[in-house]
């Protein structure tokens, strides 16, 4: 059984984050549970009142997705995280803060691109029913390309996301060091 040790030979498991983080951390996750339902709801659906009314519930919650990891990232900025106690290699530290830092590059880009692909479209973008300004002429051919670069961006924050709980299980079932420990709930 592998154990960490921090600086001080400590063996216990790691503390849980703190409660802020794992708030945000969870309801990232929620919120993209149900940007993804949506998002296939209505592609297989296809054009009929429905899937209209569940792309404005997407945009809802892809503005709501932006909110939360912009405030994530604000809370990240201004408060210390204890890092994990012992000593990981390189190579792990490197793809672990490089997985998390692409996944909120992600995060942040895929609902401004289709903000700005919906706008470039001409449809108006609803916030849980209130209507948002329009703030691009309108460019169907831009738009279309933006909502290529969408769907890619979804394709690639579920890589990123199956990377991180890949991670995640390796450190639970392999190395067996209670990092999950760090974000459970509750």
């Amino acid at each position: 059984m592998s154990v960490m040790f921090d600086r001080r030979g400590d063996t216990s498991p790691p503390r849980p984050l703190p409660a802020a983080l794992r708030r945000f951390h969870w309801a990232t996750v929620a919120l993209l549970v149900v940007m993804f339902a949506l998002a296939w709801t209505f592609d297989a659906l296809g054009p009929s009142p429905v899937s209209a009314t569940l792309v404005d519930l997407h945009r809802s919650f892809g503005l709501l997705i932006l909110a939360v990891v912009a405030l994530r990232l604000l809370w990240r900025l201004t408060h210390r995280v204890e890092p994990l106690a012992g000593a990981a290699p390189r190579w792990e530290r490197w793809l672990a803060s490089g997985v998390q830092a692409a996944l909120y590059l992600a995060l942040l880009a895929m609902p401004l691109v289709g903000w700005l692909a919906s706008a470039m479209a001409g449809d108006t973008v609803r916030l849980f029913g209130l209507a948002l300004p329009d703030f691009v002429p309108m460019n169907e051919d831009r738009s279309d390309r933006l909502f290529e670069f969408h769907g890619f961006l979804g394709w690639v924050i579920l890589a990123l996301a199956a990377l991180h709980v890949l991670g995640a299980l390796r450190h639970h079932f392999l190395k067996r060091d209670g990092l999950l420990n760090r974000m459970r709930i509750g």
